[in-house]
């Protein structure tokens, strides 16, 4: 069993490593729920005072599938940070769709890609 210091030290480097994945545009590959996920992180930040993000998720799995629409498949997803494993880049191109700009995801918004200089408004 992890001790809670190093627990916590895990989710903040992988943390960390969404939020440079998210500022660089860049996509990850990581473990959910015991399955792989394709992620583009978009909004960092937390949820209940326990960190989360908003993701568009474009490939691996998931319990409920990908939808498939006219850009391909894709779905956006409000994940938690701790259940996050084996989070590493990835070289697949950046994904997104268009996206409500009142999502619910994330109550203290650290990071939003789409207010960043250089995004892409959606």
């Amino acid at each position: 069993m992890v001790p809670q210091a190093r627990k916590r030290e895990i989710v903040d480097e992988v943390y960390e490593l969404l939020r440079q994945a998210a500022v660089r545009r860049h996509p990850v590959a990581a473990i959910y729920d015991g399955r792989l996920r394709l992620l583009c992180p978009h909004v960092l930040g937390r949820k209940s005072g326990r960190l989360h993000g908003l993701f568009y998720q474009f490939g691996g799995s998931s319990r409920s599938g990908l939808a498939v629409g006219p850009e391909g498949a894709g779905e956006w997803r409000c994940l938690s940070v701790e259940k996050l494993s084996q989070v590493e880049f990835c070289a697949d191109p950046w994904h997104t769709e268009s996206r409500s700009r009142r999502q619910t995801c994330v109550d203290e918004v650290d990071l939003d890609i789409d207010d960043q200089p250089g995004g892409e408004p959606q």
